[in-house]
């Protein structure tokens, strides 16, 4: 919600670049904050909501979302093979696929946005093993 809060934004992004001489291996630009993330920061006065959320490689992050560095290779591989225009990165605090976001004890906002999260989840079907 701020700048410096060393925590990972929950919403819907895009993939603004790539980086492949990032110092976490590989790293991939989300475009945090987006129109969401702006309008509220707004209503709440909050001017410093944050900017540089990266998905990347290692296993240390303040605030970005750290994959490893094997698993971050296949996801920079795939992203840069369907085209970053192509991706959707959904960041939820918990799969709702398998039960719906809690919101409350939260902003009045976070509901709006957990259907929204909810919503881009309802393609994926949750596969039982």
């Amino acid at each position: 919600m701020r700048e410096g809060d060393r925590q990972v934004p929950e919403g819907v992004y895009r993939i603004e670049g790539l980086n492949p001489n990032s110092s976490y291996y590989l790293s991939m630009k989300l475009n945090y904050p987006n129109e969401f993330d702006l309008i509220h920061a707004q209503v709440e006065e909050r001017q410093y909501p944050g900017s540089n959320i990266f998905i990347h490689g290692k296993a240390v992050s303040i605030g970005c979302l750290a994959m490893g560095d094997e698993v971050i290779e296949e996801l920079f591989v795939l992203v840069h093979d369907v085209g970053k225009s192509n991706v959707k990165v959904v960041i939820a605090p918990t799969d709702p696929r398998r039960s719906s976001l809690d919101a409350s004890a939260k902003p009045a906002w976070v509901t709006e946005l957990y259907d929204i999260i909810e919503n881009e989840f309802k393609y994926y079907v949750q596969n039982e093993t």
